[in-house]
């Protein structure tokens, strides 16, 4: 089972749309693809600073005269921090934009989590 935060876009008089789902843990597109990733999402800030981080990576790998398995281990090391950091980022990026955190929802995919998250609203009776 995999754990959805669910947020919910603010109040603005039309239809209610979708909640967005984001699964907390570790984000493989964002392992892969750091700065683009963030951008997709439209984290500019977080993609500024995830590239500032490379820069600074690099300059300290010219400092030392880091060699080659260093370096990978090290932007290996990086990666990893930003996969498992991105959602949560993601989550609060969301906030920031006005939407709520409305709950957690535990499915195995994402569809049956919306499901799940709209099965619940109905028994609450919102």
């Amino acid at each position: 089972m995999r754990i959805y935060m669910v947020h919910v876009a603010p109040e603005t008089g039309h239809a209610d749309p979708d909640p967005l789902m984001v699964k907390d843990g570790f984000a493989i597109f964002a392992f892969l693809f750091t700065v683009f990733w963030a951008l997709w999402h439209r984290m500019w800030f977080v993609a500024v600073s995830i590239f500032a981080g490379w820069l600074v990576l690099e300059g300290l790998y010219q400092l030392i005269g880091a060699s080659d398995v260093l370096r990978g281990l090290g932007s290996l090391a990086y990666s990893i921090f930003i996969g498992f950091g991105a959602n949560d980022w993601l989550s609060a990026s969301l906030r920031r934009r006005g939407h709520s955190l409305a709950g957690v929802v535990a499915a195995p995919r994402v569809d049956a989590a919306l499901r799940r998250w709209f099965d619940l609203r109905e028994l609450a009776g919102t």
